[in-house]
């Protein structure tokens, strides 16, 4: 059986030459480097897959990341945020910290959960204690964080949650700052994110031929 690849486009839309220089060896593929997977979008078709992103972003974590949600209200931040408790044990409920500004919680490591939605400026931001170091250490998560991005420490990842539909998402990862270390982070969560949904296809029924 012979599979077609499409052809690979080149920058700028020109065409990609066809000739080719005698009695050269290709050149060889060069390794892929760790900011090639500093930028990653999934796409969620419900609250139960965007609760399930969330749990495998704890299982993929080591406890001193950062992550910067962003969004419109009822995008599904706190969805997100419920799975990673879930996978982290916490069994007290996630619901967001709008009045409070900030929750802890206590599970395989700490979960400092931050809502910066009604704070209005940096001054804000201080007097709330977010640099304050006994906040840490442990995974960070934040909603709303693009109020004040340019504040918050290099290395992370930025989430951006964009409402695609009624139910479904659409979820862009992105590394802020050099980090290969978060790099395999969210290359690693496109690998488990991809290899569930195969999973999932190859099982419904009447798929098989």
């Amino acid at each position: 059986m012979r599979l077609s690849v499409p052809p690979v486009c080149s920058l700028g839309g020109e065409a990609p030459s066809r000739r080719r220089t005698l009695n050269r060896r290709p050149a060889a593929r060069p390794p892929q480097h760790p900011r090639a997977w500093s930028r990653v979008v999934l796409v969620s078709n419900s609250a139960g897959e965007t609760r399930a992103l969330g749990a495998q972003l704890a299982l993929l974590a080591s406890g001193d990341e950062t992550l910067a949600l962003s969004g419109p209200l009822g995008a599904g931040k706190t969805c997100l945020v419920q799975g990673v408790g879930r996978a982290l044990g916490i069994r007290r409920p996630i619901s967001s910290p709008s009045f409070v500004l900030m929750k802890r919680y206590r599970g395989r490591f700490p979960l400092t959960h931050w809502d910066w939605y009604r704070l209005a400026d940096r001054s804000d931001l201080e007097s709330c204690g977010f640099a304050d170091p006994q906040v840490g250490p442990g995974l960070v998560v934040i909603e709303w964080a693009e109020r004040f991005l340019d504040q918050i420490e290099r290395p992370f990842v930025q989430i951006e949650i964009t409402p695609t539909g009624r139910h479904s998402r659409r979820l862009r990862f992105q590394v802020r700052g050099r980090s290969p270390r978060l790099s395999r982070f969210i290359r690693d969560l496109r690998d488990w994110w991809v290899s569930r949904h195969c999973a999932e296809h190859a099982q419904r029924p009447g798929d098989a031929q």
